[in-house]
């Protein structure tokens, strides 16, 4: 359940004024490619620090350090903040802004090959970590999947993303949004989007709306697969291919026999002409386990 709670703004970083104010003095030019864009919405913030339910004890892992603000507001409710900046001159702005924060620890590094537990491990006060971040747009889809495959460091996720890949990542089957990354996350976690921010909740405003996801991760998949990288590669090859039936687009993938094909699907009570894009996660993971056995 989302809380609100009341976020200190010291250094008024989470403001339109503040920065344009800090672009030009640290001659920085956002750059779309990066999907780079400040958040300057204060209830915005609170919500989403809130949603994260820190405890004094706990950690954040954030990405896309920026300014600083949602990294100044978490160091306020936690024990220690590790947060990510590629773009070095965001990251040298930033550690001049945020150095009287002595629980906040940048990195300068490449948030989809750097090393989150080496960077986690330093900190052996920390009870736990939670992962609180604004995603850099133009990479938000690979950061969630990297985030997923390393979700035992986590307790939870907050994630602020394009409202295209929220709307993804809790689609169900037989809707236009569904896909690997809803497969994906709902194999391994309970994913809910708490609200939408219009653009005007982040300077340079984007052009689309966002929102805020809450992942709770599960203690095991959701569905029982003896095989997980043979589950996501038999959900690959029929989600790849939307407009092919089942059994054409596993004919494609696997160079097997349509007639046994068929057989195995109607074997799984599954219509070899149904789309993939129908496919529930049950599904998915009894047509995986029978196809295994060929």
């Amino acid at each position: 359940m989302e809380r609100k709670i009341a976020v200190s703004d010291p250094f008024k970083l989470c403001s339109v004024g503040t920065v344009r104010r800090l672009l030009l003095e640290h001659k920085i030019r956002p750059s779309k490619a990066m999907g780079q864009s400040f958040i300057v919405n204060r209830s915005a913030l609170e919500r989403i620090v809130g949603a994260a339910e820190l405890k004094s004890e706990e950690g954040a892992f954030e990405i896309g350090t920026g300014f600083g603000a949602l990294t100044v507001a978490l160091a306020q409710k936690c024990q220690a903040v590790v947060s990510v900046e590629k773009d070095r001159t965001l990251f040298s702005a930033a550690q001049s802004l945020l150095s009287p924060f002595s629980n906040v620890f940048l990195v300068c590094d490449d948030a989809l090959t750097a090393d989150w537990e080496a960077m986690l491990k330093r900190h052996k006060q920390v009870e736990g970590w939670k992962f609180v971040s604004n995603l850099p747009y133009a990479i938000s889809k690979p950061l969630i999947m990297r985030l997923i495959k390393e979700r035992r460091l986590f307790k939870l996720a907050v994630v602020t993303v394009q409202r295209e890949v929220a709307q993804r990542m809790v689609a169900k089957p037989n809707t236009e949004g569904y896909s690997i990354l809803s497969i994906a996350t709902q194999f391994y976690a309970d994913a809910h989007i708490l609200f939408n921010l219009p653009p005007t909740s982040f300077y340079p405003e984007p052009e689309v709306w966002s929102s805020v996801v809450k992942l709770q991760f599960l203690p095991k998949p959701r569905v029982d697969v003896s095989d997980e990288k043979w589950f996501f590669k038999v959900a690959e090859a029929v989600l790849m291919q939307r407009r092919k039936t089942v059994v054409n687009a596993l004919h494609i993938r696997f160079s097997l026999p349509k007639g046994l094909l068929k057989e195995l699907l109607q074997g799984c009570g599954i219509d070899p002409e149904r789309r993939g894009e129908t496919l529930t996660l049950q599904e998915l993971a009894q047509l995986s386990e029978n196809l295994r056995q060929i």
